[in-house]
Formats: structure tokens, C-alpha cells, sequence
């Protein structure tokens, strides 16, 4: 992986970001943490600045268990994971947990009520990258011109319904960012090891010991609210925190509301 943030000093934390996304999505949130708290971040394979080929969840895992060993991040340190990175901080936790001192879980994946059914139809080999290319193109128009039509209209149907799947719009993200074959890649890639890999996270959820917090907005609609729900109420002493009329991208939109969570989760790790 390559780490883009390394900034500050203190108790460390390590965020992960999701799909699409980048490890410098992080850097608002890590202006406010590194005030008194080493913050690491990176790129995970397929994203950003990562040239390797996209791999599945326990793959990131160990890809961070390798960073945290060489740059000799403090043991015990608080893992943030968004999303699907939310999913690879709890393979990470269950798989080494000498290294995870706190989980803090933001609009995550963990459980299978987490996927719906269009995260299947992303995962088809045939389906998946025409979906989301007619999305994106969709979901540009919308920003860009408001009510521009295509000139196809069976092209513009098809487009118009796949942009109403938030799925499909969180991969502009906030301005449209410029979404290309490798991106399209990787996300079809982690989609199909979400769906193959969840299963034995969920049923190794009961056996964390770790202090967790579940983080997430209610007007969240990628991720929905009962499967944050289900995931507080898998993890023992696990903490569902609510943060109303906030949406799946709240670390980046509102970072001021997240980052006192993680402020005291990373006081609880190790005790």
C-alpha cells in the first residue's frame, strides 16, 4: 500500500478508506486528528497512487498488517475504517488482533444485511461495468447540466435508473471526479470479494475484543441503517453512535463530528 498521510503525533490511528476512494479522502479529518495523534492513511491497492491490481478484504488486511509493521506504528493503535474499508478493519481485527487496539466503523459493511441487491448485479462479470458506466454518465449529467437528456432515449432510461442506485452515485463522489477503466476495475473487483468474503467476517464477529464503535448517519443509503444496527449488536460491547441527517460520507463532509469519536476510542485502546 502507499501511505499518503503521515502527519502528526501521539497515540497512532491508521484510517481506511472505501470504494472508490483514496487515502488523501482523508485529509480534512486528519488536519483535526494529528493535533495530537499520529494519523496514517493510505492508498489501497487499485485506488489512488497504487498500482497493484485491486485484491479482496483479507488481502487489504494483510496489507495493513505489513503497514503498521514497518512504520513502526504503536501496537494497539485505533483502526478507522469507511465502508468497505470499514469491512477490511474488522478482517484486520480478527485476524491480528495483537495490532488493533480500537475499531471505529463508519457507515460500514461486516454483515450481509449490508448488501443489497444491486451490490450482486455490480458483481456480475457482464453486468457490473456497464452499470456503472451508465451511472457515472448519469450521475455527471445530473451535476454538470441538471435535466440534459442523452440523445438515445433507451440509452438515457437505462442511465437514469441506474443513477437512482446511491451505489452507482457514490462513485463521483462529492464533485464529480473523473472515474476511469481502472477505478471501474477495482470497484468490480472488491465488489466480488465482498460478496464472497462478508459471510466469514459476520461469522467471526462474536469473537472480537476490541472496543468498537458502529458510526453512522441516518440518512445513510448505501449502507442501511439496520445493518449498522445488526453489526453493533454482533461485535460484544460494541457502541452504535447515530448521527442524525447525515449521509455514507459523513467522515469527509463533516470530519468535526467523527473525529472526537476516534479521540476517545483511541483513549480506550490498550487499557
Amino acid at each position: 500500500m502507499t501511505i499518503v498521510i503521515d502527519e502528526g503525533a501521539g497515540r497512532s490511528v491508521l484510517l481506511v478508506h472505501g470504494q472508490p476512494g483514496s487515502g488523501t479522502d482523508w485529509r480534512p479529518l486528519a488536519r483535526l486528528l494529528s493535533r495530537d495523534h499520529r494519523v496514517v492513511a493510505t492508498d489501497r491497492p487499485g485506488w489512488g497512487d497504487d498500482e497493484r491490481e485491486a485484491t479482496g478484504l483479507a488481502a487489504n488486511a494483510a496489507d495493513l498488517a505489513a503497514v503498521i509493521e514497518s512504520s513502526a506504528l504503536a501496537q494497539s493503535l485505533t483502526v478507522v475504517g469507511h465502508s468497505l474499508g470499514g469491512g477490511i478493519a474488522l478482517e484486520l481485527a480478527l485476524s491480528r488482533p495483537d495490532l488493533v487496539g480500537a475499531l471505529v466503523l463508519l457507515g460500514s459493511i461486516g454483515v450481509e444485511q449490508a448488501l443489497s441487491r444491486f451490490d450482486r448485479l455490480l458483481a456480475m462479470p457482464a453486468v457490473g461495468d456497464p452499470v456503472i458506466r451508465a451511472g457515472l454518465a448519469a450521475t455527471r449529467r445530473g451535476l454538470a447540466t441538471g435535466r440534459r437528456l442523452t440523445r438515445s432515449a433507451t440509452a438515457s432510461a437505462f442511465a437514469m435508473r441506474a443513477n437512482r442506485f446511491p451505489s452507482v452515485r457514490a462513485l463521483v463522489w462529492l464533485e464529480a471526479q473523473p472515474i476511469g477503466r481502472k477505478e471501474r476495475m477495482s470497484f468490480l473487483v472488491e465488489q466480488r470479494a465482498l460478496l464472497e468474503e462478508t459471510p466469514a467476517i459476520e461469522r467471526g464477529l462474536p469473537s472480537l475484543d476490541v472496543p468498537t464503535a458502529v458510526v453512522h448517519g441516518t440518512f445513510d443509503h448505501i449502507v442501511p441503517l439496520e445493518a449498522a444496527r445488526t453489526l453493533a449488536e454482533r461485535i460484544p460491547g460494541a457502541e452504535l453512535i447515530l448521527l442524525k441527517h447525515e449521509g455514507h460520507l459523513v467522515p469527509f463532509v463533516r470530519p468535526d463530528l467523527v473525529v472526537p469519536i476516534i479521540e476517545r476510542y483511541s483513549a480506550m485502546a490498550g487499557d
